[in-house]
């Protein structure tokens, strides 16, 4: 006898995005399989099947797209070109592989928003040396950002640095980057959006403040402390370049908003993101659920903030590697609307992804002064 919703869907990448997926269908009886290098993949343990293999193995992954009715993937750093040939053949893969072919590459994916008149900002690829040298000369500022074009992950991959330093020899990667300006006080902003192909929503906007080390990051809030026009305007942007793409399925939009009021697109993540935790527990329908809404076909859901949210993410600290235990939770469990997500990882390492936390409060203020409170006794430390 079949499950009410019988298709089984393939997750390529087993970290906390695939949990947190599975986990949001557990009620529904849906089952996946997955596809992880980690033998100890968070997701393992919920899989129907569980491929032990790298995320660029051809082999491995058309194994995934024969025993699944649908694919997904939660990291971008996966073999298109195979995802490409499986599509073309009929396999459903949500989203596009043709998507994420411009996503993996930042060059490619600042020359799509500029090719479609959507705001963001300006930028040169450069290669050699001698092109960061040149480079520096039309861009505004003494403070520059480089990103390496493929490759980077949870803050890997991009440096803050000043043109001296450029000048003096220290340039921060090796292979293709681009460089722009750094924008001096500038707030980060988030917008989810879901397509399911005819549909688009957004959810509430979120807001983001970063470790300045880590560059990954320490805390959001939703909604953000933005006006009306500027949170309209964003999702506007959002949608905008969503619909640009052609995209199907569940993405995060970073966006810059300046000191001047003025909205730069940063970069899109085809997935679940960090950004979007809180919608667990914060709004109606959840980015993962939303994600499963699309992945089987079914209506989208309602993206309403229930009560304002903080998501505190959970880090591995800079001294500790191996076998750890939670401080402070005692206190923290004490706390009405506090909601504790561990990551299922065996190990600690600096910087790490552990787990998050959110908390729900009936205004953002008494959220963000709990989750802060929360953050200074919540701590990663070692056995013993």
């Amino acid at each position: 006898m079949k499950q009410p919703f019988h298709p089984t869907i393939g997750i390529i990448g087993g970290g906390q995005l695939g949990k947190m997926l599975i986990e949001s269908a557990m009620p529904w009886n849906v089952q996946y399989n997955v596809l992880d290098p980690d033998p100890s993949a968070s997701c393992k343990a919920y899989a129907k099947t569980f491929i032990n293999a790298g995320l660029k193995d051809r082999e491995a992954i058309k194994e995934l797209a024969k025993i699944s009715d649908v694919l997904t993937y939660e990291i971008e750093h996966v073999n298109t070109e195979v995802l490409l040939e499986l599509e073309k053949a009929g396999k459903i893969i949500i989203p596009s592989p043709s998507i994420l072919q411009i996503i993996q590459d930042k060059n490619l994916q600042k020359k799509f928003y500029t090719d479609n008149h959507l705001p963001t900002a300006s930028y040169m690829l450069v290669e050699k040396k001698e092109e960061w040298i040149n480079g520096l000369n039309q861009i505004e500022g003494e403070k520059i950002v480089a990103k390496l074009c493929k490759g980077g992950y949870d803050g890997k991959g991009v440096s803050i640095c000043t043109k001296k330093d450029i000048e003096a020899g220290n340039i921060p990667f090796e292979g293709p980057c681009i460089i722009e300006k750094f924008i001096e006080g500038c707030r980060e902003l988030a917008i989810l959006v879901a397509s399911n192909g005819t549909e688009t929503i957004t959810w509430p906007s979120i807001e983001m403040d970063f470790d300045p080390k880590l560059n990954l990051v320490d805390f959001l809030f939703s909604p953000g402390n933005v006006d009306r026009a500027i949170e309209e305007k964003a999702s506007e942007i959002a949608i905008a370049v969503i619909r640009a793409l052609n995209g199907k399925g569940v993405f995060a939009v970073e966006l810059f908003i300046t000191p001047q009021g003025e909205i730069l697109i940063n970069e899109i993540a085809p997935r679940p993101h960090n950004s979007g935790h809180h919608t667990i527990e914060a709004c109606i329908t959840s980015q993962y659920e939303q994600l499963n809404r699309i992945l089987l076909n079914l209506p989208l859901g309602n993206t309403d903030l229930i009560k304002p949210a903080v998501m505190v993410n959970i880090i591995g600290p800079e001294n500790l590697t191996g076998d750890y235990k939670l401080e402070g939770l005692d206190m923290a469990m004490q706390i009405p609307g506090f909601y504790l997500h561990l990551y299922k990882k065996n190990e600690t390492r600096p910087g790490r992804k552990m787990g998050h936390y959110t908390v729900l409060a009936d205004t953002l203020e008494d959220a963000i002064i709990k989750a802060l409170e929360i953050k200074e006794t919540l701590k990663i430390v070692p056995i013993g």
